[in-house]
């Protein structure tokens, strides 16, 4: 058993968990952002520029991020590399080494998760590669040709849909979690971090202050 090779693909998934983890941050900050907007009828008002703007960041950072977990470059620490990797490499990870090298859970929680075979069915992974290309190919196409323009009235001109960038969001967030298991054993049930209370930076008057403080 190749037990160099495992630990690699531990911390490659330990990387794509991190990178995943911000964009999962963002997408709760601005759903958070979103509610407080429209909770306020003098705010919806007066800041649809502001928002457009925010939404339109949102999206590249959120395609970039997706695109990172479906990048076959070969020095890239992706998802999509990664599961390239266990599918060449399935019979490695076994109910022997799993359960022997230390961890927690039993051989009959491996075969009911990963293969009643008793190591990594290649079906499987097979499916969660079809299944990460499917969901993401509107976006891997829509980032190559590019993230978005003015129409003519200048207003911002989205051509992928938030839908398709949640839908997508929500199977990679699945399989990270899946694969997370997989190596290291950690029961994840959310890629979303604990925020921190960043809303409160909006409830102070700072800007009265401010502008009183230079003369404006």
């Amino acid at each position: 058993m190749d037990t160099k090779q495992i630990e690699n693909w531990q911390n490659e998934i330990e990387i794509i968990t991190s990178d995943f983890e911000d964009l999962m941050y963002s997408k709760c900050q601005i759903e958070e952002l979103e509610k407080i907007i429209r909770a306020n009828e003098k705010v919806k008002k007066t800041v649809s520029s502001f928002w457009e703007h925010y939404k339109l960041n949102y999206t590249y950072f959120a395609i970039s991020k997706i695109f990172h977990q479906i990048d076959e470059h070969g020095d890239s620490s992706s998802l999509i590399n990664l599961l390239n990797k266990l599918l060449c490499n399935y019979k490695t990870i076994n109910e022997i080494w799993w359960v022997g090298d230390g961890m927690a859970l039993s051989t009959e929680t491996f075969r009911e998760e990963f293969g009643a075979n008793g190591y990594l069915d290649p079906e499987s992974v097979s499916r969660d590669i079809n299944s990460l290309l499917n969901i993401t190919k509107d976006i891997k196409s829509f980032r190559h040709k590019r993230i978005a323009h003015k129409s003519k009235n200048e207003t911002f001109d989205y051509k992928i849909s938030n839908k398709k960038i949640n839908e997508a969001i929500a199977v990679i967030e699945k399989l990270i979690i899946k694969y997370q298991l997989l190596l290291t054993q950690s029961g994840y049930e959310s890629l979303t971090p604990v925020p921190d209370d960043w809303s409160e930076a909006l409830t102070f008057a700072w800007i009265n202050n401010t502008r009183k403080q230079y003369g404006n």
